[in-house]
């Protein structure tokens, strides 16, 4: 065809055989694509960005390529390239898809970049270290670390390595910039426990070192080259030889296969005890004989405190030791929880002082019960006598503590100077006596008061058991002695005790309290009349044992014409024949008269009398 010339088709029947009548007119364009152009006619590529077709490059559209200038067959994008080869480019018109009839030839050329090197593909380190990507070691250039063997991200230098952990290096061509192929190094990171110890809390006496003092090897811990540090940060060990102070110290041991130092470690809390040398106020100290002053009872200010027989005595004195008259004795400030002592001791001296004995005549004394002896009721001669109850007791009995019957005392004699009692002591044996309750006899209490009972009259009811007298009271202890002619009152109680020859009384009275009502035999008795004339006899009209009997009596006095002239009773006297017991003289005569008895539902009755004058 001849590009721009004008072309005329038409179609045949295949059965028929006939060529259509009209045709088709077609006008021809020649399309002559130029061949792609590029700059770099020889191009270089790294091998390990594994380059291929697609890698080629040109000004313009350069596709397909082909292995040849004239092969027919295109190159797979994806196909490597090789180095030192020649490929051919044509250039396509996209829209027409003509190919140019000409071919571009470029050289390529794949730069191949060996790996770094390494005297240890298996590289070994401390933990301690805090080991980094940095710190492995391989030979190259430009070194560049990677997690996997395909991984595009480059590790930090400052990342950490990992135990076990496999990592990869390349190297860079400096003057092509190609990376190589990768490196493996293993890491393998040993681990070093820390030492080990039983006690973290250690203590040091400084006693113990003397003349020297507790250093850094004086610490205890278990494990191998054991290495001690100030903080458990510190990366400067402490000298073996520096003295120990209070507070804390870190320790690590070392592997001794690895040399690796313990990552961690061992933290131990140190005292260092030195406990200052006691003081007192008193170095000569005295003591009463008495008191068996012991070890206990020294007198020294300080933390625990440990007596001696000496100043260079290893062996503590027991507290219960007693002490001894003139002796001397060391004392030493310890710690309670270590039993470290102070480095210096002091020096006490000791002074016994004794008493000679209360001196007692009688060692059984006797007392009254009812006198409530006490202990100032004992006797002893001595100064300052003090009393116990018992040969041992340390607590002295107050002088008003009552005495008991059939108990023993003990008296020591004091001295006011130095306060110290007699060692020795001396007994008293008391005895005290009781006089046992008068006895009433059956029915004693009772009388009639017709007889007028008195004191004297309820006595002889009374029996004295102890051969004594007998006292009454109107109450007891705090009552009045009774006159033996004391007359008895009706529902009143008495009270009476004995009394023996040495003085010694009954401490419980007898209580008795009296009726005077017993006067079944007795009966009132009425005259016929009487006779006011002042001469004393005969001039009040009495009733006998009326008053007695009756004591709520009433009795009403009438003249002839039935008029009330005078009423008795237990509050007015009797009759004394005037009106209303203080008016006018009543008359000579004869008058009626009526008694109330008003007790035991008796009867009243009516009498009359003559009054004469």
């Amino acid at each position: 065809m001849v590009d721009g010339e004008d072309y005329w088709a038409s179609q045949t029947n295949a059965t028929s055989g006939c060529e259509s009548e009209n045709r088709l007119a077609v006008n021809v364009t020649i399309i002559k694509p130029l061949p792609p152009t590029i700059i770099e006619k020889n191009k270089a590529f790294c091998q390990t960005d594994n380059p291929t077709i697609a890698n080629l490059t040109a000004s313009e559209n350069v596709t397909p390529w082909y292995e040849s200038e004239n092969s027919t067959i295109p190159l797979n994008e994806t196909d490597l390239l090789i180095n030192g080869k020649d490929y051919w480019a044509t250039q396509t018109i996209s829209t027409q898809g003509c190919e140019a009839t000409n071919k571009l030839k470029i050289t390529v050329t794949i730069i191949e970049t060996p790996p770094p090197t390494t005297s240890e593909q298996n590289q070994v380190f401390c933990a301690i270290d805090s080991l980094k990507i940095e710190n492995l070691s391989a030979v190259g250039s430009e070194i560049l670390w990677y997690n996997s063997e395909t991984s595009t991200t480059v590790l930090n230098p400052s990342d950490l390595l990992e135990n076990g952990a496999t990592y990869w290096a390349t190297q860079t061509n400096t003057t092509s910039g190609c990376e190589s192929t990768r490196l493996a190094v293993t890491v393998v990171i040993n681990t070093t426990p820390p030492p080990t110890t039983s006690n973290a809390n250690q203590m040091f006496c400084i006693k113990d070192y003397l003349p020297n003092a507790p250093i850094i090897s004086d610490l205890n811990a278990s494990g191998i080259d054991i290495l001690w540090y100030a903080t458990e940060t510190s990366t400067t060990p402490l000298n073996s030889t520096e003295i120990l102070a209070n507070g804390t110290y870190w320790a690590t041991q070392t592997n001794a296969t690895t040399g690796c130092e313990s990552t961690s470690r061992l933290v131990v809390n140190v005292r260092i005890i030195n406990p200052e040398t006691p003081t007192t106020t008193a170095i000569n100290q005295a003591f009463c004989a008495a008191d068996k002053p012991s070890i206990a009872n020294l007198q020294a200010t300080g933390t625990s405190i440990i007596w001696y027989a000496g100043e260079t005595a290893t062996t503590p004195l027991n507290n219960a030791d007693l002490l001894v008259n003139g002796g001397t004795y060391w004392a030493a400030a310890s710690d309670a929880s270590t039993g470290c002592e102070s480095i210096s001791r002091i020096m006490v001296t000791v002074s016994i002082t004794d008493v000679a004995p209360a001196t007692i005549v009688n060692i059984s004394q006797t007392f009254c019960e009812s006198d409530s002896p006490t202990i100032a009721s004992l006797e002893a001669t001595g100064n300052g006598i003090v009393w116990y109850d018992s040969e041992t007791e340390t607590t002295p009995l107050a002088n008003t503590s009552q005495l008991t019957n059939g108990a023993s005392y003990w008296a020591v004699q004091t001295n006011a100077t130095t306060g110290c009692e007699s060692s020795v002591r001396v007994v008293v044996n008391v005895t005290l006596t009781a006089i046992a309750t008068p006895t009433l006899i059956s029915l004693g209490n009772e009388f009639c008061i017709i007889n007028k009972p008195t004191i004297s009259s309820l006595n002889l009811n009374v029996s004295a058991n102890n051969s004594g007298t007998i006292s009454w009271y109107d109450s007891y202890p705090n009552g009045n002695l009774l006159n033996p002619t004391t007359a008895l009152t009706e529902g009143e109680t008495y009270y009476a005790i004995e009394t023996d020859v040495n003085g010694c009384k009954s401490i419980n009275p007898l209580e008795v309290t009296v009726t005077l009502e017993v006067c079944n035999e007795y009966d009132i008795e009425i005259y016929n009349g009487f006779s006011p004339t002042g001469n004393g006899i005969n001039d009040t009209f009495t009733i006998k044992n009326l008053r007695e009997l009756y004591p709520n009596f009433k009795v009403e006095f009438f003249n002839r014409w039935g008029n009330l002239i005078y009423t008795a009773n237990a509050a007015k006297p009797d009759w004394n024949g005037r009106l209303n017991g203080d008016g006018k003289l009543s008359p000579t005569g004869v008058y009626f008269f009526i008694i109330y008895f008003n007790k035991e539902n008796r009867k009243p009755i009516q009498r009359s009398l003559y009054l004469s004058r």
